[in-house]
């Protein structure tokens, strides 16, 4: 006999529904595409959902039922048969092939199971709508200054020294790109007004990499005061560039 599952077990499914924009990193042109969120709906939910809302109906013997058909769908499969799932879905078989020519295919073959939706399934979800939107964060980060005349990473620096900067996604790009020294208030808040922010120039940056940027720390940058570093980059690839620019801001770092 098939076996039974404890029903004492079984839960309702959830019903919510968010989507996670992530960046395209096979076009490499900033655009995203949409992950929407995978809440599987196990045989146990199906199961307790149908018992739930037909009180008549002996749970046992629905899920006897439901075991009795899988069986026999996984022995149509095992006939190569194309199996239809309740008019939701068509479940077929298809063949792994990288044949470069006629001898190399094998005749045990590599199958594997796919699914076509039918029109019921795909209406289905039409109604849906999004719970929530979640960008995958593309932005630079810093994880670490080190202050290369001292080798100390303690948050001071050193003006017209070399400095590390360690983190991901940091490589600048060739234009709308740069880092720079924006003064903070007694609260510790950087100075929104770029007016007032020191560059880097170009030429001190010797290292730009995704994981690290040294450059020297400017001669006009006053000792004692303390600043944070703003790293802004549109750098996406070696012949590509994002459609916007994207900054990180670190700790606060004192000038020595």
């Amino acid at each position: 006999m098939a076996k039974i599952e404890n029903l004492s077990t079984l839960e309702n499914s959830s019903s919510n529904v968010s989507v996670t924009l992530c960046e395209n990193h096979l076009k490499k042109d900033g655009s995203y595409y949409a992950r929407v969120s995978r809440n599987t709906a196990s045989f146990k939910n199906i199961i307790s959902e149908i018992a739930e809302e037909n009180k008549g109906l002996d749970p046992h013997l629905l899920q006897y039922s439901a075991i009795l058909i899988q069986k026999k769908m996984l022995k149509m499969l095992e006939q190569g048969k194309a199996v239809n799932l309740l008019d939701l879905a068509t479940m077929y078989i298809a063949m792994k092939c990288n044949a470069k020519g006629k001898s190399d295919v094998s005749e045990k073959g590599q199958f594997v199971i796919k699914f076509s939706p039918t029109k019921i399934a795909q209406d289905a979800v039409s109604s849906l709508s999004v719970d929530k939107v979640v960008y995958v964060d593309s932005a630079p980060e810093i994880t670490e200054i080190k202050d290369l005349s001292t080798n100390q990473s303690d948050g001071t620096v050193t003006k017209d020294k070399p400095i590390a900067i360690y983190g991901s996604k940091l490589k600048l790009g060739e234009s709308a790109s740069g880092i720079y020294f924006a003064p903070l208030d007694t609260a510790g808040n950087y100075d929104r007004d770029e007016n007032n922010w020191i560059t880097v120039a170009p030429e001190k940056i010797f290292r730009n990499l995704p994981g690290e940027l040294n450059f020297f720390v400017p001669a006009s940058l006053t000792e004692g005061d303390s600043y944070c570093i703003i790293v802004r980059t549109n750098y996406l690839s070696k012949d590509r560039s994002r459609k916007e620019t994207v900054q990180t801001v670190s700790s606060t770092v004192t000038v020595a």
